[in-house]
């Protein structure tokens, strides 16, 4: 592995551009000049969290620059109006996010009470349900969950995520990024991604680049989510997403993330992962060099909202989708929406339900 590592890391930013072309050359002929993204919109149901990432603007403890409050549970008022808004833009994805088990906070169980619900994945499922009767497709992304809570969910989803972020053990030590967040212990993060492929739920993952890991980190970690998509070929695609600074949040990295690392680990992982999973990088952190990240392989742009903010990078605002194609065609591709489960899994019982089949149908 050591090897293979130092071989990679070896490769210039041109011949990994030149090998990422010749992967994706392979692809059907339909495929190959396709970047894809998904119209989503986010349902943030509560920042209440039980890690405390140094990272994180989310959280419930990190003050919020535009004055807005806490979230401790979406109440139906706001969901309602934010789903119809979602109607209206036509959007076909509902990301469902949270801090990671809110409902161990007494002011969250004491809103959950007051709502008359007294489980926090039925109140999910209720949400995911609802969604699925108005013809959107619910993404899960919550935090860790236990096989019985994914068993729950798995039926009310189209696809769920858990992002790895990173297994490297400096960022536990003191000072480090999650020193104080249990949930993003490494045996954890792949325990939960591994529920999913014996589930047979269609998932997402991917790497958070900047919190304090290594170069060699990185491609070790390309690596495991390999080996766990050959074992269960449930995860459908992996992000490649930057650490942004926002004020208000305790960690300050010693070395700013360059683009070119990203770029680079961007190719690693083209010839890691060749076709089998798509690689995604959110348009908004990486502004001005979406064609090098084209030309270095990635296949998707992931969700883009038409009105609403990202939650986690408020300062970043989305692209418009003229702009993002206009870019495509300059480099000779072309951008397409896409559901929230990919194509290949449409197709697969066990990956796609009869309810969740019906409601593709319904939006194709």
């Amino acid at each position: 592995m050591n090897k293979e590592i130092e071989r990679l890391k070896m490769l210039s930013l041109k011949k990994l551009k030149e090998k990422a072309r010749d992967i994706k050359s392979n692809l059907p002929q339909d495929e190959k000049k396709v970047i894809s993204y998904s119209k989503n919109f986010t349902l943030a149901l509560s920042n209440y969290c039980e890690n405390q990432c140094g990272y994180c603007f989310f959280n419930y403890k990190v003050p919020k620059l535009s004055g807005e409050g806490n979230v401790i549970l979406l109440d139906n008022t706001q969901m309602v109006r934010i789903i119809q808004k979602a109607l209206q833009f036509n959007c076909k994805e509902a990301l469902i996010m949270s801090g990671e088990h809110p409902d161990s906070f007494k002011e969250v169980k004491d809103e959950m009470e007051a709502m008359g619900c007294s489980d926090y994945i039925e109140f999910v499922k209720d949400i995911c349900n609802y969604l699925l009767d108005l013809n959107i497709l619910p993404h899960t992304n919550i935090g860790l969950l236990s096989y019985e809570e994914m068993i729950n969910l798995k039926n009310y989803n189209a696809s769920m995520g858990l992002m790895l972020e990173s297994t490297s053990m400096e960022l536990f030590k003191q000072g480090g990024v999650h020193e104080f967040s249990p949930g993003k212990l490494p045996e954890k993060r792949i325990e939960h991604i591994k529920h999913a492929g014996e589930l047979k739920i269609p998932f997402t993952t991917g790497l958070l680049l900047g919190i304090g890991e290594n170069f060699d980190d990185r491609i070790k970690d390309l690596y495991l989510i390999k080996e766990i998509h050959e074992e269960y070929g449930h995860i459908q695609e992996v992000i490649i997403q930057n650490f942004v600074y926002k004020d208000g949040i305790t960690y300050r990295p010693d070395k700013k993330l360059l683009i070119e690392e990203m770029l680079k680990l961007t190719g690693i992982a083209r010839l890691i992962f060749g076709n089998e999973i798509a690689i995604q990088v959110p348009p908004n952190l990486i502004a001005g060099y979406e064609k090098d990240f084209i030309s270095m392989g990635i296949d998707d742009f992931g969700g883009i909202s038409p009105f609403a903010l990202d939650y986690i990078n408020p300062q970043n605002e989305w692209p418009q989708l003229d702009h993002l194609q206009s870019i495509c065609i300059e480099e000779g591709f072309i951008l397409k929406e896409r559901l929230p489960i990919y194509d290949k899994f449409i197709t697969q019982r066990e990956f796609c339900p009869e309810n969740i089949k019906k409601v593709i149908n319904n939006i194709i």
